[in-house]
């Protein structure tokens, strides 16, 4: 059995599987990202491990996006970066904690407690504007634990 198509059947297929790949692209492709980094503190202290999120606020459209922070350090740069506009930003630090249930989590030092107050996260009062024009923008937090 052979398969044939006559030039207005190829004219067709062929605009038909243009117009699935233009639809395809078209999706976030004018998003603008900027990669972010900077450093967070509480009480003047880096925090040694934690996460930081940035979730867009307002018009601002895109994903979230964020990044581990490292002694005091983050950067925000998974998939091109942060959106530009306003957003919410929540951050959370771990550390380990003391009780361990097993033999195997004792080694490996317990289970990690986030021990920021939640108006850093889950009920973040942090918001940051990011700027399309400054691609490595810095944005330093400085948290308080009272």
């Amino acid at each position: 059995m052979s398969f044939v198509l006559r030039k207005s059947e190829t004219f067709w297929v062929l605009l038909t599987i243009l117009a699935i790949h233009l639809a395809g692209c078209g999706s976030g492709s004018d998003l603008e990202k900027v990669v972010v980094r900077g450093r967070v503190t509480l009480d003047g202290t880096a925090i040694p491990n934690g996460e930081i999120r940035f979730y867009p606020a307002g018009k601002t459209k895109g994903p979230p996006s964020g990044g581990p922070i490292k002694d005091g350090e983050y950067i925000a740069q998974g998939r091109g970066g942060v959106p530009a506009g306003t957003h919410r930003v929540e951050i959370r630090a771990f550390r380990t904690g003391r009780q361990s249930y097993s033999s195997a989590v004792a080694a490996e030092g317990g289970p990690a407690e986030q021990y920021l107050p939640a108006k850093y996260n889950t009920q973040s009062e942090l918001t940051a504007d990011i700027d399309a024009t400054e691609q490595g923008s810095t944005k330093d937090f400085d948290l308080k634990s009272k």
